[in-house]
């Protein structure tokens, strides 16, 4: 039961219907005996700015999703190593009125990639926004020694692709996402991840089965009921696979620790990110 004294917690971003945070989160928050909530809030583009500066008032701490995570890593007063080298944001704490932004997508992303037994060598990220960054971080972490970047928009993947060699000292490039680009770098790679919305709010990455047929791994941080049509064709294939919740699961977790300082019950949110994809394959 909630009372004057229940920390408020949530998620800020457009979409977030299809979101399953609230339930991944308020299932940690009970097995930790904590009283706090945790709610999921549509926010504009145009509305960052004052959402941001009202949960600065009244809550402890915040996610932050698509489309609006670079624009919060500008808004806070401190940043992390995470947050500052990939300049994405997507959980902030608030401390005594001040806003730390951390990036705990970029800790997930290293736990997949060692799930995966994936590190080092080539990776093709599709995506160049917040999330891209993160992984990008992830890889360098984890001794990838090359990363090729595609995106619809082939400025945005060469300026990440930039950013990485600047940043990191790996060699990069960037390039338009076509169904050839993505059979080109995907054949060089031995990582590819889907670090775009992609197969969670419509659509789906569309990557040939010969480009599937090799010791490949496979990451796609969007996720789904049963999992992306990406994920599932991989697996059909005997590919090493990380989806989506476990990613959520993980930079929600990392979130957690971030806010309270203390790990919360992986099992459980699992468990629950279960049950709620379950509710929306019925639904």
């Amino acid at each position: 039961m909630t009372d004057s004294s229940t920390a408020l917690y949530c998620l800020i971003g457009d979409p977030v219907s299809g979101s399953i945070s609230p339930q991944v989160h308020t299932a940690a928050y009970a097995a930790m005996g904590l009283n706090a909530v945790y709610l999921a809030f549509r926010v504009s583009g145009d509305a960052i700015r004052p959402a941001v500066e009202g949960l600065r008032v009244i809550a402890r701490g915040f996610n932050v999703t698509i489309p609006h995570k670079t624009r919060v890593a500008l808004m806070v007063e401190e940043l992390t190593q995470e947050a500052s080298l990939t300049s994405a944001v997507n959980a902030v704490m608030v401390r005594d009125g001040s806003l730390i932004g951390h990036n705990t997508d970029a800790l997930a992303a290293s736990d997949l990639i060692d799930r995966l037994n994936a590190r080092g060598g080539v990776a093709t990220i599709v995506g160049a926004g917040g999330a891209a960054k993160s992984v990008a971080y992830a890889l360098w972490r984890k001794g990838f020694s090359r990363v090729l970047v595609l995106d619809r928009t082939p400025d945005r993947a060469e300026a990440l692709a930039s950013g990485v060699k600047a940043l990191y000292g790996l060699d990069a490039s960037g390039a338009q996402l076509s169904a050839q680009s993505l059979v080109d770098a995907v054949g060089r790679s031995n990582l590819l991840v889907n670090a775009t919305p992609l197969g969670m709010y419509g659509g789906e990455l569309e990557v040939p089965d010969e480009v599937l047929a090799r010791d490949l791994a496979v990451m796609d941080l969007a996720y789904a009921p049963g999992g992306t049509e990406l994920v599932r064709r991989a697996r059909a294939r005997g590919l090493r696979t990380a989806d989506g919740v476990e990613f959520l699961v993980s930079q929600a977790a990392h979130s957690i620790s971030f806010w309270t300082g203390r790990w919360p019950p992986v099992d459980a949110m699992s468990g629950a990110a279960e049950e709620a994809i379950g509710r929306a394959r019925k639904g």
